[in-house]
């Protein structure tokens, strides 16, 4: 009894820790993680029908994921790109290249038109939304900001 009772454990424990590792293997890993902030304000010629997005961005990885970045390209809300007066200045730059642990420092800006727009519709608008990443592999990733609507 207590043989079957040992071997019925025994399986147990090897089917649930093969189980446990088919899900490991299935769970894709995340190549690029993104941190930042946006802001908006006012353009620079302080008209209020005019807002200006404002973002910087640090996108991280592994030093070979982050050496392999070809092109970087701040993503807009379509729903408003006709609304866009201003595209850029944008800049990139890579920091602590010599290290283990580079990463990708993107920042710049947007105007768009808000004329008759108050500020809770501007915001509700998401004007700015990520990064996406094409890598010298032609392979392209898509990093987005958490957008929660406000209530």
């Amino acid at each position: 009894m207590k043989k079957l009772l040992f071997l019925c454990c025994t399986l147990s424990m090897i089917l649930f820790l093969f189980g446990y590792l088919v899900n490991q293997a299935k769970i894709p890993k995340e190549k690029y993680s993104m941190s930042g902030s946006v802001s908006l304000g006012v353009a620079e010629d302080e008209s209020l029908d005019k807002t200006k997005v404002i973002y910087s961005v640090v996108i991280k990885g592994s030093k070979e994921d982050i050496e392999n970045i070809d092109v970087q390209e701040p993503l807009i809300n379509m729903e408003y790109d006709k609304f866009m007066l201003e595209n850029g200045p944008h800049n990139a730059e890579m920091k602590d290249a010599e290290t283990k642990n580079p990463y990708l420092e993107i920042g710049g800006s947007f105007v768009f038109d808000t004329h008759d727009k108050t500020k809770e519709e501007i915001d509700g608008m998401k004007l700015f939304q990520g990064i996406k990443i094409i890598d010298q592999d032609k392979e392209e990733y898509t990093l987005n900001f958490n957008i929660n609507p406000t209530k």
